[in-house]
């Protein structure tokens, strides 16, 4: 039959490994968030470095983001399909160039990449 003594014993054991669970999972969070913030930095990061392989004038922001909107008007407009294979298309032929892995590319090596590059398409304003 268990004492007192021992349920209580059990009853602190348990409350520090509480404790420790809520430690951990705090620092866990925490090199999440970091880590999200990290995958952001290099994302903007790699965008800057192809946008300057484009020629692109970086100094013309108001050009590179009027270009952006002229583009996102063209994808959620009526002629979204047509827009969205014309902007692939684009990328293959510069990235063909670039030495940088297509879009179908990556399909191939891995058919889940496709669909992950379809969701970035599709959700290209949504982070």
């Amino acid at each position: 039959m268990a004492g007192r003594k021992t349920i209580h014993r059990l009853e602190q054991k348990f409350s520090v490994l509480q404790q420790k669970q809520e430690q951990t999972m705090a620092k866990i969070r925490q090199e999440m968030k970091r880590t999200k913030k990290e995958i952001e930095a290099q994302r903007l990061d790699f965008l800057a470095q192809t946008i300057k392989k484009t020629g692109f004038p970086i100094d013309k922001t108001v050009l590179l983001i009027g270009a952006v909107l002229d583009g996102k008007g063209k994808i959620e407009g009526s002629e979204s399909t047509d827009a969205i294979n014309r902007y692939i298309e684009l990328y293959n032929d510069f990235a063909a160039k670039q030495g940088i892995q297509e879009f179908e590319e990556a399909a191939e090596e891995n058919p889940e990449a496709i669909d992950k590059q379809l969701v970035e398409v599709n959700s290209y304003g949504g982070e």
